[in-house]
């Protein structure tokens, strides 16, 4: 019995690691004893961008989000009638309200992802990574389309941080 439960023993701690992904952030103590899966990469698939020459309300940023690991798919997009998921904020929520995007063409350019990383620890947590699509663009009269040349493109959450906190409501 004892060699039998050293050899199960063993063989659970060889096979931990082939199950696990490499984190490329800290993880602090108060998350590890949530037990939880961590974000660890993600995929952004069917990325485009289209802007209008003339009315900037026509713009619209579009993909699909995965991440393997916790699960989840979703539809991002942002357009003239998205309203950002922090008050005050160019970060825009996707479909699964556990993942939002920053997307800029100037000073960090590209996409930023963002996940909450055990959804409803208090408190919470957001693990982000930035991807920088090339992009293949066609121009017209109308405006310009661009997509992404690859997809899915992958990216990795190299960050992990507190959630912020929106400022409270006016009165």
């Amino acid at each position: 019995m004892y060699w039998e439960m050293r050899a199960i023993t063993l063989f659970g701690l060889l096979a931990a690691p082939a199950a696990a992904k490499t984190l490329k952030y800290a993880v602090p103590s108060k998350l590890l004893a949530a037990n939880c899966t961590m974000p660890a990469d993600y995929t952004v698939s069917n990325f485009t961008v289209y802007t209008d020459a003339v009315d900037s309300t026509k713009n619209n940023t579009s993909f699909y989000f995965a991440d393997a690991s916790t699960g989840i798919n979703t539809f991002c997009s942002h357009n003239s009638t998205s309203k950002p998921s922090t008050v005050g904020s160019n970060r825009w929520p996707c479909d699964d309200p556990n993942i939002a995007f920053i997307y800029q063409t100037t000073g960090a350019a590209g996409l930023t992802m963002i996940e909450v990383a055990c959804p409803g620890n208090v408190p919470q947590f957001e693990a982000s990574g930035l991807i920088v699509p090339d992009l293949a663009c066609t121009n017209s009269t109308s405006g310009s389309t661009c997509v992404g040349r690859k997809s899915p493109i992958a990216g990795d959450f190299d960050s992990l941080q507190p959630a912020p906190h929106s400022p409270p409501p006016s009165r």
